[in-house]
């Protein structure tokens, strides 16, 4: 099948959107369809080793479109995106898209199109767009990221027939070594890890509250920016240490270094962009990413986690309760509790979370 996959990131970017999309481009490429991504380029000099920053195999083409960093930029580019699409025939191409800007043009051109969504439209132009969508007979799927945000969808439009549900996923490592990133600590202690944006919702502070408690323990945040890290850094003990970014393409090997790693997700978790309150029907690559890597992980027990996650492969914690971290974090002494968790989340991880086997999941059924 031939694919055009349309997204609305910046290739490349620190975006976990840019992430997702170059990951699932890969798996559509290793699954044997003829992939293309088109996506926004700010800046073509970035564009040399795009493959490589997001290690990923070159399975499928770029096409990106040259932008400028001016607001209202993914409308701008509408007409660049109308050009690129005027180059394929609807008849053998397939549309993939990111983008509800993008699938509406593309729908209209006589395309069919697969529509993912990861939350729900938080104006009422997205919403409209949707709705105009959904009821249009070239729509193939909805696909969505959490049974919790598949009920929602349900329950605002007349897309029952046609939703299916993917959860993200991640890649297999190599771990064929733990990167190049400096690692400060030295003693034979505990390696405790967290990767991700240190946004608010995140439970950085859960993190820091734990480091100062537990000061026999090595912490570690990897990810962050500059103004974010400077702002925590303040707030943590001697035995956290602050990373920073670290190129997508990394982060298996980096999770490598931990014995145990945490995901303390808040109740109130926004996204910067549109505020929405995603802590009800997410679905991080993050989760996926430290399956994959079998280590023991430590999760904020939300109900849109235990889509995946169950007591035999994670430790699953009250969000905001410190002291039941705290207790998690010391019940990882022990190796064989440790391995074990973590053994039973990569068996599971491998089952149904590979990227391959979610973009298999996403196309099931459905030939163009």
């Amino acid at each position: 099948m031939r694919i055009v996959y349309l997204s609305a990131s910046s290739i490349p970017s620190r975006s976990a959107n840019s992430i997702h999309v170059m990951r699932m481009c890969e798996a559509l490429g290793k699954n044997g369809h003829e992939t293309t991504l088109v996506g926004k380029q700010y800046d073509s000099r970035l564009t040399e080793d795009v493959y490589g920053y997001y290690g990923v195999e070159r399975a499928f083409e770029l096409a990106l479109i040259p932008c400028r960093r001016i607001k209202g930029v993914g409308v701008f580019v509408l007409p660049k995106l109308y050009l690129r699409l005027r180059q394929y025939d609807p008849k053998e191409v397939l549309i993939y898209a990111r983008d509800v800007y993008g699938a509406s043009v593309a729908i209209r051109m006589g395309f069919q199109v697969i529509y993912e969504a990861h939350g729900l439209p938080y104006n009422r132009l997205i919403r409209g767009l949707e709705a105009s969508l959904f009821r249009h007979a070239r729509l193939l799927r909805l696909v969505v990221i959490s049974e919790a945000l598949k009920a929602l969808y349900v329950s605002r439009f007349d897309i029952a027939d046609k939703i299916v549900v993917c959860h993200d996923a991640a890649s297999v490592p190599s771990w064929s070594s733990n990167g190049d990133l400096p690692w400060p600590a030295s003693r034979d202690t505990l390696q405790i890890g967290y990767t991700g944006h240190l946004h608010p919702g995140r439970g950085i502070d859960i993190i820091i509250e734990c480091g100062k408690r537990l000061p026999q323990y090595d912490f570690h945040v990897i990810g962050g920016d500059d103004k974010d890290i400077l702002h925590w850094r303040q707030q943590a003990s001697a035995n956290l240490y602050f990373h920073g970014f670290v190129e997508p393409g990394l982060i298996s090997s980096v999770c490598r270094h931990c014995d145990v790693l945490m995901m303390p997700y808040q109740t109130n978790l926004a996204l910067p962009y549109t505020q929405a309150n995603t802590s009800g029907w997410m679905s991080p690559m993050k989760l996926f990413e430290y399956m994959a890597s079998r280590r023991a992980i430590i999760a904020s027990d939300l109900p849109v986690l235990r889509e995946v996650l169950d007591e035999r492969m994670a430790i699953l914690v009250p969000p905001e309760d410190t002291d039941r971290w705290a207790e998690a974090i010391k019940r990882c002494e022990d190796g064989q509790f440790r391995d074990n968790l973590a053994q039973n989340a990569y068996e599971a991880f491998l089952k149904d979370y590979t990227w391959e086997k979610r973009a298999q999941k996403a196309l099931e059924g459905i030939g163009v």
